[in-house]
């Protein structure tokens, strides 16, 4: 089942200051071998880092969007572990392979893996929860396993993170594959930036 399955952290060179951070975090995990796992970032205008397990790929410069797509586009796993570089693992990852069958068994195209907030509205299931087709944030850049051709066609033309997220939910909101989408909730990362500031852990 993992081999179906890739890890993408999504970057860009701009945001080098978070990497070293998120890399010893990913370095602490216990992964399985056959976990294909990518780091992607904009241009080789960058210094030199331990990279690890990381297979560094490369989108060339452009939008948030733009660069998300070409990166997919080198990554031949039906399914993406999508995180990015300022989600710093602190705890252990669940299992992906208990991940991976949650998503198959219930035919889930995003299954988010991260604490639940106020914002969502959730309905539960018998291991997760579903998100309400009207909810906001069908469309999240937390850690989430998507469906790549899913996540592909959620990103359009030049949009940055933030109207994507907006912008795609609004998409989403009352389809069918909008009920598609489930939380698995656990607290394993630290979100080692917001609005472009540093918070400590």
């Amino acid at each position: 089942m993992l081999s179906n399955l890739s890890v993408l952290i999504h970057t860009f060179n701009g945001y080098e200051w978070l990497w070293a951070g998120c890399l010893k975090g990913w370095k602490e995990q216990s992964l399985p071998d056959e976990l294909q796992m990518y780091w992607g970032t904009d241009t080789q205008a960058h210094g030199d880092h331990h990279f690890g397990r990381f297979r560094v790929i490369y989108s060339g410069e452009g939008n948030w969007s733009d660069r998300l797509v070409v990166l997919l586009s080198q990554i031949g796993t039906k399914y993406v572990f999508y995180a990015q570089e300022d989600h710093w693992p602190i705890k252990s990852v669940p299992d992906l392979g208990k991940m991976m069958d949650l998503m198959v068994k219930n035919d889930l195209k995003r299954l988010q893996i991260a604490p639940k907030n106020k914002y969502y509205k959730l309905k539960e299931a018998k291991e997760f929860s579903l998100f309400e087709p009207d909810s906001k944030y069908l469309v999240s850049h937390q850690p989430s396993i998507w469906e790549r051709s899913f996540l592909l066609e959620q990103v359009r033309y030049a949009e940055t993170p933030w109207i994507n997220e907006y912008e795609g939910t609004k998409r989403l909101n009352n389809t069918t594959q909008g009920q598609k989408i489930g939380i698995f909730a656990h607290n394993w990362y630290h979100h080692a930036c917001i609005k472009g500031k540093f918070v400590e852990i």
